[in-house]
């Protein structure tokens, strides 16, 4: 039975093996008796769902209400684009394209924070500062 549990734990945290949908996913860890091992299967289940939703931060419309309204990054890698627009990849391997005409001047090592704005729209500011761009992402 002490065997059995940290495997059917495993096999339910693992995506796409046991259950497909995240109610399925809190049936399972509510049906687990010990305290201890059933709050361990929901801290694993929130860590991967805060995971993914930061992975799939920025991408269209899908799962908003999972979606964080903002995420912190660092820059480590920009480039110019076109008319004066930059390509900025993040720490978190995210890559967002400026879509605004504001001048920036940022380096790679800076710290950022991408937020959430009104209708699908996103913008990046310094994690110290207020000058926002508008971005879109791109990977």
């Amino acid at each position: 039975m002490k065997v059995l549990l940290p495997l059917s734990l495993l096999a339910l945290l693992a995506p796409g093996i046991s259950a497909n949908t995240l109610s399925e996913q809190l049936q399972q860890c509510s049906r687990i008796t010990p305290d201890s091992s059933r709050l361990i299967c929901y801290d694993k289940l929130n860590a991967a769902l805060e995971q993914s939703a930061e992975q799939n931060f920025g991408r269209g419309q899908q799962q908003i209400s999972q979606a964080p309204q903002s995420i912190q990054a660092t820059i480590t890698h920009i480039r110019a684009a076109a008319h004066n627009k930059r390509i900025i990849t993040l720490d978190n391997g995210q890559i967002w394209g400026q879509s605004d005409g504001s001048r920036v001047h940022w380096k790679a090592g800076d710290p950022v924070v991408v937020e959430r704005g009104l209708l699908g729209s996103f913008f990046m500011k310094p994690a110290e500062g207020r000058r926002k761009i508008r971005v879109k992402r791109l990977r």
